[in-house]
């Protein structure tokens, strides 16, 4: 059965029972918000809401308001006041009656347990008067090209601009000279290291130089500074690395020694138990075809000879691992 207005006037004025009336849920309007409702304007479906809030309290009230506003527009939705709507526990609120007092107890407890890792010491560590030190040795360096590894003094060899930057190099004749006792003045000992293979290293050198070509001499090398020291006394003592071009093997000997040097000494940067290292450019090929004469023996056996394909491979796998892999490709090259 449809209640028009004029019905809902009639049904207001009499004793209807409203207890058979479904109740929906509309939103509440304020009794003095009154809106006709116009059969040509509004067909009692999709109707504008009037935004006005009943603030009331009085729950009696309330239930009259809702059925005022059910005969007057008795498709509309209700919702629930906002006096009586259900209100969610706040957590932070409940945190927040903790005293202060435990909190900082709390706060306790955890720094006892919690622990933190020490740091090792380091170039900031240091007094600042070693650092001042440091920092003026490191600056020295960069200025001047030709300071010992130490940056205490100039070399005592004269160097040439070669083919790795980070290393000093000498001509093959400055080794000659060495040798030849032209530097007696300022050095007072010489260690001289072939770093290719043996086989190479058998068939010609240079006159009293030592054959290393394998990770574990580095440590051998290492240890031969102290009885250096003691024959040079006041002067100084040396070391002068080649190979057979002077590319790889010699300076990656080098490298490795003043690397291994600094670790030995690194709570005394910048000491160093061999602050100058060389390496005799372009290595034994020229030094051969220049001072052959001088040659132990007189003979030169390239890498790649081919009588010696079998070492080659030999001790190219052995250096695999300490080059980390980075050999120089000899597949396809000529032996002869």
């Amino acid at each position: 059965m449809m209640y028009t207005p004029g019905k809902l006037d009639a049904v207001m004025d009499s004793d209807f029972d409203l207890g058979y009336l479904p109740l929906p849920k509309r939103t509440l309007f304020a009794d003095d918000v009154k809106q006709k409702l116009d059969e040509d304007e509004d067909s009692g479906l999709g109707m504008d809401e009037v935004t006005a809030l009943v603030p009331s309290s009085d729950i009696d009230g309330t239930i009259s308001s809702m059925m005022q506003s059910l005969l007057e527009r008795p498709f509309a939705k209700f919702s629930t006041p906002s006096s009586i709507a259900r209100t969610r526990p706040n957590k932070r609120t409940e945190l927040s009656t903790e005293t202060a007092d435990g909190l900082d107890q709390k706060r306790r407890k955890l720094s006892s347990v919690r622990t933190f890792p020490q740091r090792s010491l380091s170039f900031g560590d240091q007094p600042s008067e070693h650092q001042d030190d440091i920092k003026a040795v490191v600056s020295r360096m960069v200025e001047e090209s030709d300071l010992t590894g130490d940056g205490s003094q100039t070399c005592s060899l004269p160097t040439i601009p070669g083919k790795h930057p980070d290393l000093k190099s000498v001509t093959n004749q400055t080794v000659v000279d060495v040798i030849s006792g032209k530097y007696d003045e300022a050095v007072g000992s010489v260690l001289i290291v072939d770093c290719r293979y043996p086989y190479e290293y058998e068939g010609g050198h240079v006159p009293g130089a030592i054959n290393a070509h394998r990770a574990e001499d580095v440590q051998d090398i290492l240890a031969r500074h102290q009885s250096m020291r003691t024959e040079a006394g006041s002067k100084r003592h040396i070391v002068i690395f080649y190979c057979e071009f002077s590319s790889e093997r010699g300076p990656r000997m080098c490298r490795n020694v003043r690397k291994a040097d600094r670790d030995l000494n690194k709570d005394n940067y910048p000491f160093l138990n061999f602050p100058e290292l060389y390496v005799m450019h372009n290595g034994f090929k020229a030094f051969y075809e220049t001072h052959q004469n001088l040659c132990e023996p007189r003979g030169y056996t390239p890498m790649l000879h081919k009588d010696y394909a079998e070492d080659l491979r030999h001790f190219r796998s052995r250096s695999k691992s300490w080059s980390g892999g980075a050999k120089r490709r000899v597949f396809g090259q000529r032996l002869f």
